[in-house]
């Protein structure tokens, strides 16, 4: 099972053991958008995860495509009236982990 199938299905076991077998090097912020939009199960969890293993440090460039994604996020469940989305977007702005990892303003 690689990341994006652990991702999908929502199992944080699969990508911890995936991180400890050292097959996830340095995530990409396109990797962390993706995951926003189509992690499974506990979706926070999932996110903590990854940027618990992956986002100690990212660059300013990175930072502000994680901050278009999300705000893109936010923007789509306002149009849509999508109230679980607006939820999600909001609990991964508040997220401690997120804000130990990067400095996002959306």
């Amino acid at each position: 099972m690689g990341l994006k199938n652990a991702i999908a299905a929502g199992d944080t076991r699969v990508i911890h053991l995936l991180e400890w077998a050292g097959l996830i090097g340095k995530l990409d912020p396109d990797t962390l958008l993706w995951a926003f939009r189509n992690a499974g199960g506990d979706k926070i969890a999932i996110v903590n995860q990854l940027l618990r293993i992956g986002f100690t440090a990212m660059s300013n460039k990175d930072t502000t495509i994680v901050q278009k994604g999300l705000a893109e996020m936010r923007d789509e469940a306002e149009q849509e009236g999508d109230d679980e989305k607006r939820e999600f977007v909001k609990e991964i702005l508040d997220s401690q982990t997120l804000h130990c990892s990067l400095d996002i303003r959306v």
